[in-house]
């Protein structure tokens, strides 16, 4: 079976869809559809099961999926090899990572990586913690970027680093004048949290509920980006890592307050991969390079924080 076919198989189990698939994949949906007919009619069975709602793999789809990525990362290890040959580093990296980490810390990286090595492309995406790491386990992504948290057991940490969860308020914010806070004070006023990031948002909840206080939730949203408004006007409190604020900080329209008798202060993020997964030359370039920055971030961030 041809690489690309395979490719766009692999998409359409992915996404449960021909639509999300076809804008993944830049490919019409029409053909695209016609692509997995054609899979279906030369395996003479059924691989997906058609709801109004989109599409699942049959037991089949399952085994066939399962030869897919095999073969497709057979491929990209092959592209990897020949092009190392050649002397550089070729093919895709795919990445799944937390939000805060899109807003700086991977636009530079990223941009750093391409000018060495011109001839690799990214595929990223963010996800909550959980998410992040089954990703990984399953194999859809080469690495993931997130919290060193519970995880399936077929994944491994290759690299860590301290990374605080601090309270975040804007310089005008009642609580900016304080050196630390504690989670008790800070659900005196409104909270600014995100979906989708457990298990963090447990630990907050769990450590909140001791004080028999769960806070007043103001705005939750899935975007770090939605919720740095407000947290600069002073209209909240949210907790996040300091990567996504760097710019912020340092102007001091955001103060960074260590959150005191809390667990998240005692957080580490770093690279997950899948055991005994054989990566890629430019995924395990893109580690090497990604590790490197993380150390240059949590020094620069341990270091704000303690100032």
């Amino acid at each position: 079976m041809h690489a690309s076919i395979l490719k766009y198989f692999a998409a359409v189990a992915r996404s449960g869809s021909i639509r999300k698939a076809s804008e993944e994949l830049h490919v019409a949906t029409s053909a695209l559809s016609r692509q997995i007919k054609k899979l279906e009619d030369e395996l003479g069975i059924t691989l997906f099961e058609r709801f109004s709602n989109g599409l699942r793999l049959t037991a089949a789809g399952e085994e066939v999926l399962r030869h897919a990525k095999g073969t497709l990362r057979e491929f990209e290890i092959l592209r990897s090899d020949l092009g190392a040959m050649q002397g550089k580093k070729t093919g895709r990296v795919r990445v799944a990572c937390l939000d805060s980490l899109t807003v700086k810390f991977l636009p530079e990286q990223v941009s750093a990586f391409h000018a060495q090595h011109p001839a690799v492309s990214f595929y990223i995406q963010t996800a909550g913690h959980g998410n992040i790491t089954n990703y990984v386990a399953k194999g859809d992504v080469d690495l993931g970027l997130t919290f060193d948290l519970a995880r399936p057991d077929d994944t491994e940490m290759v690299f860590r680093v301290p990374m605080p969860l601090v309270a975040c308020v804007g310089k005008n914010h009642p609580l900016a004048k304080h050196k630390t806070v504690s989670l008790l004070q800070c659900s005196q006023f409104n909270l600014l949290l995100q979906l989708d990031t457990q298990p963090i948002r447990s630990l907050i909840e769990i450590e909140l509920s001791v004080f028999e206080r769960t806070g007043r939730s103001f705005v939750i949203s899935n975007s770090q980006m939605m919720l740095k408004p407000f947290i600069m006007s002073g209209q909240g409190v949210a907790f996040f890592t300091p990567l996504g604020f760097m710019d912020e900080i340092k102007s001091g329209d955001i103060v960074p307050l260590p959150i005191s008798g809390s667990r998240l202060q005692n957080l580490h993020i770093g690279i997950l991969v899948q055991k005994r997964r054989q990566l890629t030359h430019a995924a395990e370039a893109v580690i090497e390079a990604f590790s490197r920055g993380l150390q240059k971030y949590s020094d620069t961030i341990i270091e704000v924080i303690q100032t």
